[in-house]
């Protein structure tokens, strides 16, 4: 068993999970995942504000500022929010103008 320093663990017994739990025959699965704190200064970064209006997503903003769906999560991990509907009209956000900078900014935190 790999050792998991600086790990959060979850106990997994829900209910969707029943079936495939006792097919195994466990009464739970233990799930690992490390917690990140940045510590990131993020008005060091050129970005670009955005007010969310109908219609937007994550999707088409990084389509739009970086020419591919692809970078939906840098905006989304920028404005610390995981999903589209954390967003709400209205709402100021911002698009780092280099995603590249922030990414690596952010592997200092992870690895």
């Amino acid at each position: 068993m790999p050792k998991y320093y600086n790990e959060q663990k979850i106990i997994n017994k829900l209910t969707p999970y029943s079936i495939l739990l006792n097919e195994r025959r466990v009464n739970f699965i233990s799930l690992y995942y490390k917690a990140v704190n940045f510590k990131i200064d993020y008005s060091k970064f050129a970005r670009y504000k955005h007010i969310w209006s109908k219609g937007d997503n994550l999707f088409r903003l990084s389509n739009r500022f970086y020419n591919t769906k692809d970078q939906w999560w840098v905006i989304a991990l920028y404005n610390q929010k995981p999903t589209d509907h954390h967003f709400t009209y209205g709402e100021e956000i911002f698009i780092p103008v280099s995603p590249d900078d922030f990414i690596n900014e952010v592997l200092k935190y992870v690895y």
